[in-house]
């Protein structure tokens, strides 16, 4: 919990810096069945009418590593049924411009640029001269006549459409982003495709919604960890990675598994020997160079081969005890074929010699004699080398500078570098003392082009760690937190972690492995989407870069009281205080700016917001997503308080309260836990603005104040009037409530079911009434049977009541997909086949 502080902390001090956010649309091809597919349409309310020329532009890259790359990326439908197709032809390797049923060109664009860029594609249409011509990253690259009408009015659509008389399911893999719509020389609407969730894609200029089916939002997932594998081993395994194929290799005594990562495929191959006498403390390679695979234990200065052909390692290891250089770093140099090995701790004493093991001669010398700046003796650290191997960097790390563990250990934030050549090493500089000591996962990830590193750091003084990915700088001190935390059971050296990357598929790899003391090692396997995003501060202040940075060396330095100050100053923030803090006899009242319910005098606050209808997610008074500064334990702290306070406006009493979260402690180190952590809220609070927490009656409550804070629950509980008459603006508020899903969709505590239940049961009561009061509006009748999907996915009068609706559209297609995807539900949930056909319920319609 201090880590995750110190991480909070981090992103607000370090708020000054701004860093381009990969975001987009990623589009769901053949790997899926048709129904999966995923389509963009951007005018799901009737043709766009524009006059004069018009310009459509977006951003469109390619996904690699699918087997199927043939489809439709745009179609335009003219209101006089002309149609403008872009198309990827596969076998051609080119794409086809079509106006028509008539070719009008055939261009290529270069596949390292498709694959791992994003090109910039326009098409301009000039209905004077009944023109339509197509631009590449500002080259002409096809045009052709046709007949668009003298007034522009036509559908957008990109990848699958169930669009009558164009219906298309054959789509590339492939990603969009920046769609913007010109009229003339004004840009008239732009999707940039930013979002993070849900099916519809709202136009910054205008706020026109764009519906999309089947998403794959890219920003989650430059965010979000995701684990891709899991595997229960007997033994200590260990792991390598094989960088040109983005294999990732995990060695156990019978078996050797792979992880292919352009594709998440998991293979195993039994040894046609054991490799029996694996020992704790093992550690493996891959050798880009001589594209080999290797085992070694450093303490018998032994190193295995795998043989790929005889399935077979060429040697085994004699039994030992305890390896005394665990956690040791090591790269493979193709300067010297050799492999190096730095550092590792064991019997109490940290190591910083310098080890070498030549290939080819199978030559190992143990005290390699090293120049230059001193390499103080460490373990915990991580290390990266450049392309050649002939530069490593290792940053951090725990030790002594006497290598006893007796005599004052510590951490490091030093980054050196070692030269093959010369064998020196030199010390490029040191970061400061950062408030919360972490420790290094073992390697780290160089971009050579960019001068900067990628590490996963982790504290090392609680079991239930976690791993955060960081980027540095190669050159100059200071690194930025990117991506959410990587759960780790951290136990010294029954633990380990790694990163590795994935060129071509463009992701970075975190590996876990926990060794139970019952001798079964869990290996877990997460990847994020490269580059990942950083952590979004709060909003910047105006400060130039060297007061930025010395505020940035400050805080790290842990002079965080006069960084507080500042800050207080500016924002009236407060430093929550350690988890160990000493709690007053006293506790406070109300935590947070103010105890009431009053609006702040003559100062307009914008609204900040807290989403508690499908994923929860708060935003402070300055619009910045606070989310990620919940711990799971304030997460529920806050949850349980307003939300009682919101459904019975009685709050909770402090008995409920310590027997929900508190269960196993006392009463009195109940007290102590909740007034530590509501301090901590305080410091969240404080950045929403009128909003605290008060106790009354041995009772807490949410106080704030709904001029400045926007909490969608409470919005909704004034809207849903289950038997009720709403107005169609009501109506359209309440659904913009609960399309984002069900009552903290993500979230399952037990003390939330009973709430969750009843307010399924008042939304489809509400939207069942809706639906009759506003039976003869097709349109928004849709969105009703939505809603109600959102909550009940195979409630049945949702069915015929959107059927219904698509059909006095003319949407039949639709109507028919949309029955057998409800069918697939269906049956999926009560295992047997729905009971109506579609002819059925299409005649009930009539």
């Amino acid at each position: 919990m201090k880590f995750c502080a110190f991480i909070a902390f981090l992103v607000l001090l370090l708020n000054e810096v701004s860093f381009a956010q990969s975001y987009g649309l990623q589009f769901q091809s053949h790997e899926v069945v048709p129904e999966k597919r995923t389509a963009l349409n951007l005018t799901p309310d009737g043709p766009l009418c524009l006059t004069g020329p018009i310009e459509i532009s977006f951003d469109l890259s390619f996904v690699p590593y699918h087997d199927i790359y043939f489809g439709y990326i745009l179609r335009v439908i003219f209101s006089n049924s002309t149609n403008i197709d872009l198309v990827y032809n596969q076998k051609t390797g080119r794409f086809d411009f079509l106006i028509g049923e008539k070719f009008s060109r055939v261009f290529a664009i270069d596949t390292a640029t498709l694959f791992r860029k994003w090109s910039t594609c326009r098409l301009k249409i000039d209905p004077s001269a009944q023109e339509a011509t197509l631009f590449v990253n500002n080259k002409q690259v096809a045009k052709g006549r046709g007949n668009f009408g003298k007034d522009v009015c036509c559908r957008l659509l990109f990848g699958a459409n169930n669009f009558e008389g164009f219906q298309m399911m054959d789509i590339p893999p492939m990603n969009l982003r920046n769609i913007a719509i010109w009229e003339g020389s004004r840009k008239k609407y732009y999707w940039p495709l930013s979002e993070s969730s849900g099916n519809q894609s709202r136009d910054s200029l205008h706020g026109k919604m764009a519906e999309v089916r089947n998403p794959a939002w890219i920003r989650p997932q430059h965010q979000r960890w995701k684990q891709v594998q899991e595997l229960k081993i007997k033994g200590v395994p260990s792991v390598a990675f094989d960088k040109n194929n983005e294999v990732l290799y995990v060695v156990a005594a019978d078996s050797l598994y792979k992880i292919a990562f352009h594709n998440g495929a998991l293979s195993s191959l039994a040894l046609a020997e054991k490799h029996d006498t694996l020992l704790p403390g093992n550690q493996s390679v891959y050798d880009p160079f001589l594209h080999q695979l290797y085992n070694f234990y450093i303490d018998q200065r032994k190193v295995s081969t795998f043989d790929t052909t005889t399935h077979k390692w060429s040697s085994n290891f004699s039994p030992a005890p305890l390896t005394v250089y665990w956690h040791a770093n090591k790269f493979i140099s193709g300067y010297d074929s050799s492999l190096y090995i730095l550092g590792g701790y064991g019997q109490l004493e940290y190591k910083n010699r310098v080890q070498r093991y030549y290939l080819p001669g199978r030559e190992w010398d143990t005290m390699l004699a090293t120049h230059g700046d001193r390499f103080l003796p460490r373990y915990l650290a991580a290390l990266g080398a450049n392309e050649k191997g002939d530069t490593a960097y290792i940053i951090g790390g725990y030790g002594s500078s006497t290598g006893s563990q007796v005599v004052n250990p510590k951490y490091y934030y030093d980054l050196l570098t070692f030269s093959v050549k010369d064998r020196t090493f030199k010390t490029v500089y040191r970061l400061a003392q950062p408030e919360q000591q972490f420790c290094f996962a073992n390697s780290l990830v160089i971009d050579a082009a960019a001068k900067e590193y990628y590490a996963l750091v982790y504290p090392n003084d609680k079991f239930n760690s976690e791993l955060q990915l960081i980027r540095g700088s190669l050159q100059s001190p200071g690194y930025q937190l990117l991506g959410t935390t990587i759960p780790y059971s951290y136990h010294d050296v029954q633990s380990f972690a790694d990163l590795y990357y994935c060129a071509n598929s463009k992701k970075l790899v975190g590996v876990t492995i926990y060794t139970s003391k019952e001798g079964t090692a869990s290996v877990k396997v997460y990847t994020i989407a490269f580059p990942p995003n950083q952590l979004l501060p709060p909003a910047p202040e105006k400060q130039t870069p060297r007061r930025w940075y010395y505020l940035a060396l400050l805080a790290l330095a842990g002079a965080g009281a006069g960084v507080w100050g500042y800050r207080k100053r500016k924002r009236k923030s407060a430093q929550p205080p350690a988890v160990n803090a000493p709690v007053p006899e006293e506790e406070p009242e109300a935590i947070g700016h103010m105890a009431t319910l009053t609006p702040v005098e003559e100062e307009e606050c914008p609204p900040a917001k807290v989403f508690l209808f499908g994923q929860f997610e708060v935003y402070d008074k300055e619009g910045q997503d606070v989310t990620r500064s919940f711990t799971p334990l304030l997460k529920e702290l806050f949850l349980i308080i307003a939300t009682h306070t919101l459904w019975s406006g009685k709050g909770i009493s402090s008995e409920k309260l310590y027997a929900t979260l508190w269960r196993d402690k006392s009463s009195k180190e109940a007290q102590n836990n909740r007034s530590v952590n509501m301090v901590k809220l305080k410091a969240i609070l404080d950045k929403l603005g009128t909003c605290s927490f008060v106790k009354d009656a041995d009772r807490w409550s949410l106080h704030y104040s709904k001029d400045c804070i926007y909490i969608d629950l409470e919005a909704f509980l004034q809207l849903c009037r289950p038997s009720g008459v709403h107005t169609r603006k009501e109506l359209q508020q309440l659904l913009s409530i609960i399309q984002r899903g069900s009552l903290l969709a993500d979230t399952a505590y037990p003390w939330l079911e009973d709430m969750q239940s009843e307010i399924s049961g008042m939304v489809l009561s509400a939207l069942s009434a809706a639906a009759v009061q506003f039976n003869g509006d097709p349109e928004l009748l849709i969105e009703i049977a939505n809603g109600i999907f959102v909550f009940d996915p195979v409630n049945e009068e949702a069915l015929r009541v959107k059927c219904k609706s698509l059909g006095q559209l003319g949407r039949h297609s639709m109507a028919k997909a949309l029955f057998n995807k409800f069918a697939k539900e269906y049956h999926h949930m009560y295992g047997e086949d729905f009971h109506g056909t579609f002819n059925e319920v299409f005649n009930e319609m009539k």
